[in-house]
């Protein structure tokens, strides 16, 4: 790689004490680095820089090949109850993007020693579970992102590194924090935090709980203790399939003096089953397919004991052949959407937003059309094969 070749790695063994005092939970001596300079040089490649609380300084890795051991000191990184570090990679947040990186652990400074735990990306929280390891005083990071080698930040930008489970640290996080899901969102809320330091707080949404961003999705004043993730004030059109299942969040404190370790809350979903088997729908016999003879209408019935809670429900299925965008999934005989075009002979999985209220407390029906191209039903409609459909919702 180009970025690599014009470079030479900067091998550092570092004594000194970085900024964490004793006893807080951050990264407090770098053990060796190799920092690189990218295509167009470096201006943030200082490994001391990830030493301490976040506090907006970082360093730029540089690229693959890129690495940096850091000591945890007296506070090592300790395998508790859910995540058990946090990695900050600040790029999004001082106008980059949010690059990949891989972490290990060990209680050695011996390089064979070291185990991965896993790869993040911006701001990660990470499990030490899968490594065997109860503690580990060592982290290694290597840089694995090719997506800034021009920029004079190149590489990942890592911020801090904190253990979440040893220590107390100068920035205090969160706490009490919580979330019920309303009809029309999901409520945070958590204690007040006191203090002429306090800013504010920072607000971020994530898939997988692991990986977050590194700019704030929602930034709070220091009066509020709560928030709505009111998403039902977006169009429906453009409602992603993905903010339909299990969510987690996490908040911060925002200081004067940086930025508090993430909390976080696992908002989860639950999933019903609602057709298992293969239907063919369409108007033509199809001798290579699963279910030859077809049928111009699919209709499920689904009783739920209440309407659904937060804005938004999912329709899941896997669909076979799908060539016209007017085929329609009707919800309760007035809610019409488009089912979405899936044109390859195979398998693939889709699913389809629908918004809470067009579902019933009780008996529900989904009906699933084939048109033809110009969305009538009289002749020539679309073929396609369906199966596996659910529907996901939120846990309230």
């Amino acid at each position: 790689m180009k970025g690599l070749k014009a470079v030479t790695g900067l091998m550092l063994s570092l004594g000194v004490a970085g900024q964490a005092q004793a006893s807080e939970p951050y990264a407090k001596q770098v053990i060796s680095s190799v920092v690189l300079t990218g295509n167009v040089g470096n201006s943030s490649s200082n490994p001391l820089d990830t030493l301490g609380a976040p506090d907006s300084k970082f360093l730029a890795m540089g690229g693959p090949g890129a690495s940096i051991v850091l000591d945890m000191g007296d506070t090592p990184i300790v395998d508790g109850s859910g995540p058990d570090i946090e990695i900050r990679e600040i790029g999004s947040a001082t106008g980059g993007v949010d690059e990949e990186y891989r972490v290990l652990i060990s209680d050695s400074t011996d390089p064979a020693s070291f185990v991965l735990v896993g790869t993040g990306s911006a701001f990660s929280l990470l499990d030490i579970s899968a490594t065997g390891l109860s503690s580990a005083r060592y982290v290694r990071i290597e840089d694995l992102s090719t997506a800034t080698s021009n920029s004079s930040t190149p590489g990942s930008d890592i911020e801090s590194v904190t253990s979440l489970h040893s220590g107390n640290g100068s920035l205090a996080p969160v706490t009490g924090l919580a979330y019920s899901v309303t009809n029309n969102g999901i409520r945070l809320s958590w204690n007040p935090m006191t203090g002429s330091g306090v800013l504010g707080y920072s607000i971020r949404k994530s898939l997988d709980g692991v990986r977050f961003d590194s700019t704030a999705n929602w930034t709070l004043s220091d009066l509020d203790t709560a928030f709505l993730d009111n998403q039902a004030t977006q169009a429906i059109q453009n409602i992603q399939p993905q903010v339909v299942g299990d969510l987690w969040y996490g908040v911060s404190v925002r200081y004067s003096g940086g930025e508090s370790a993430l909390q976080i809350v696992h908002v989860s979903s639950l999933t019903t089953s609602l057709y298992t088997q293969v239907e063919h729908l369409g108007d033509n016999t199809m001798a290579t397919w699963q279910v030859p003879s077809p049928t111009t209408k699919l209709t499920l019935n689904l009783y739920l004991p209440a309407v659904p809670r937060g804005p938004f429900v999912k329709l899941n299925f896997d669909l076979f052949d799908v060539d016209n965008s007017t085929n329609r999934v009707v919800i309760n005989g007035h809610a019409q959407r488009t089912l979405p075009v899936q044109s390859a002979e195979s398998w693939q999985g889709k699913s389809m937003v629908f918004e809470s209220g067009l579902f019933l407390q009780g008996n529900n029906t989904i009906e699933i059309h084939s048109r033809d191209s110009g969305g009538g039903s009289t002749g020539n409609l679309d073929d396609f094969q369906i199966r596996d459909i659910s529907l996901t919702r939120l846990d309230p």
